[in-house]
This record gives structure tokens, sequence and C-alpha cells, in this order.
């Protein structure tokens, strides 16, 4: 049996072990990570709430700033940090008196 890569290259014994080790230990396959890195393409530009500009470039907004995918409707969400705390404090608002 010949194992390729995507790429078309050919995998030597060491390499399939590690990736067989690498699935059993739940680590993405090439596969899903291709899916997500397919959707970066629909990340948008501002803040879906607020509408604040987002610099792709921007290394502190880069680790700040927080994505929501939905996979199955293809859809890509950015939010600000202070529009994530805003709805991370509404949504524990809403378990807490759920919780009452």
């Amino acid at each position: 049996m010949v194992a390729r890569r995507k790429t078309g290259e050919l995998m030597n014994r060491a390499q399939r072990r590690a990736a067989k080790k690498a699935n059993k230990n739940g680590q993405k396959t090439n596969k899903e990570i291709d899916k997500v890195i397919g959707m970066f393409d629909l990340l948008p530009d501002q803040c879906s709430a607020c509408l604040t500009p987002y610099d792709k470039k921007d290394k502190q907004m880069v680790n700040t700033w927080n994505v929501v995918v939905r996979e199955e409707e293809k859809v890509v969400r950015l939010y600000c940090p202070d529009c994530w705390t805003t709805a991370t404090r509404i949504i524990q608002d809403v378990r807490d008196t759920d919780a009452e």
C-alpha cells in the first residue's frame, strides 16, 4: 500500500505512523484544517455587533478578538473584546436566573 499526502508526496512508514497517532490523540485531520482555513475568507472586516473596524495585520487585535464559526450555516462572526465581554456577561446572567 502506498500512502500519499494531499500534495501527492509519498509518505514513509514513520510519517504514516505519526499521522495515525495524531488522529488517535484527537488532533484535527488535514481535511478538518482545510475546512477551517477555507472559511477564513468569510472573516468580516469589522465587529459583528458594534461595527468596530478589524485589522487582520494588527497582532493585538488578532490575539484579543473572538471568532465564532457556524460550519453548517457557513457563517463566520467576529467580536471585539468589549462586545464579547458584554455577551458573556449577559449569558451568565441568564444562566444564573434560570438556575434560581
